[in-house]
């Protein structure tokens, strides 16, 4: 039995990629990278935003199970099936 993974994506990359999420099949539960590797496949307009030539942007935030993830954590399995990803915040 497959894992269903829905990546939800907000504002520069929800209007780049036309839609607000992407629901991804895996055979098991994937790492956040396995997931981060599939949506560029998946949506490759996301190039140029979250992920330049291919590699994900560190910039950007991502959230699985409501929490913040840090790169170094990016080989772990997914907490739920829900991924998150965040454009960087500016302001001042």
């Amino acid at each position: 039995m497959g894992t269903a993974v829905c990546v939800r994506l907000f504002a520069s990359l929800r209007e780049r990629a036309g839609k607000d999420r992407a629901v991804l099949e895996f055979n098991v539960r994937p790492s956040i990278q396995e997931v981060l590797d599939k949506i560029i496949v998946e949506i490759p307009d996301l190039e140029g935003t979250a992920f330049k030539h291919g590699r994900f942007d560190e910039r950007y935030k991502v959230l699985s199970g409501g929490e913040s993830v840090s790169p170094a954590d990016f080989r772990k399995r997914l907490a739920d099936e829900t991924v998150a990803i965040l454009p960087p915040v500016s302001g001042g």
